[in-house]
């Protein structure tokens, strides 16, 4: 018998095309993977690019989900994954499960989501080749999320893509507050509860003495080394702020690219389709002009 064919049908290279198929498939969607983080199991998601080539280094792009969402369905996520592969970005597609309950956890990093998505991180090299810096990406809360995030841990971020955040930090530890605008001095506004009647009601959690002590952390050294891009319609109650965001950054010396959508927030209907697909696709291709080309 041919010594060809005896190879060919051999168990382990039944078992090599198994596993090539079965890394082909999962790659078409988000998988859900689990880790035991401070005692307590969190999971999170990720989603291979349709060529996945196992010796090969990818970005690792984060998508963190809003306030109102969460990792599974994150409808930024499933879009990046799918432009990614469409522009050539060879990145795989990381979605944190974050904490929703407590929203300032979610808010800001320091306060404990930021060391979970490191956990992420570690546990995701351990089976695959990333580079060692991050793409970062967020809308509503992950937006407010992402950026503080990228500002304290600029070592770790190669580039952020940051939206519609209903409050921001600025570089110099400002806080800009949806409907209300800038507060010098957060950790004085926000522990005086009486302030909590000047700005919207649903972010009245914010009055608390966890977010006092951080929501002015200013930047890192080096933060301005990474580069941001800034969205958020101009129908969004959010946009104001999103301007004066993208201007502190300006002054503080970080490169910013801007793009304002005809879009209100979170709206899903026909009419602003064509627009919040604007999110994803600027972020891909923000993403793939300042990842270096693999040598």
């Amino acid at each position: 018998m041919n010594q060809r064919f005896l190879v060919l049908r051999s168990p382990l290279f039944f078992m090599a095309a198994f596993l090539l198929a079965s890394v082909q498939s999962a790659s078409l969607e988000f998988q859900p993977r689990t880790l035991v983080y401070k005692d307590s199991e969190r999971t999170y998601y990720l989603a291979l690019p349709q060529d996945f080539e196992p010796t090969k280094s990818y970005w690792p792009l984060v998508v963190v989900h809003g306030g109102g969402g969460n990792a599974q369905n994150n409808s930024k996520a499933i879009a990046m994954r799918r432009i990614a592969d469409e522009m050539d970005l060879d990145a795989i597609v990381i979605a944190p499960e974050f904490i929703t309950e407590d929203k300032q956890v979610s808010r800001f990093p320091n306060l404990g989501e930021g060391e979970f998505l490191k956990a992420v991180l570690m546990d995701v090299r351990k089976e695959f080749n990333l580079h060692d810096k991050i793409l970062l990406n967020g809308y509503s809360m992950g937006g407010q999320f992402s950026h503080r995030f990228a500002l304290r841990n600029p070592g770790m971020v190669q580039a952020c893509a940051t939206f519609a955040a209903g409050t921001w930090t600025t570089p110099d530890g400002r806080l800009l507050i949806e409907q209300y605008g800038v507060v010098k001095d957060p950790n004085t506004f926000l522990s005086d509860h009486e302030n909590a009647k000047k700005i919207p009601e649903r972010l009245a959690d914010l009055f608390d003495k966890r977010t006092a002590q951080v929501a002015g952390l200013p930047a890192a050294k080096g933060a301005e080394k990474v580069p941001f891009l800034v969205m958020c319609g101009t129908l969004d109650t959010r946009h104001e702020i999103a301007v004066q965001f993208a201007e502190s950054l300006r002054d503080s010396g970080f490169k910013v690219e801007t793009e304002w959508p005809i879009t209100p927030h979170g709206s899903r209907s026909e009419e602003y389709s064509a627009e919040f697909e604007k999110y994803p696709e600027h972020a891909i291709r923000f993403f793939k002009k300042h990842t270096p080309d693999p040598e």
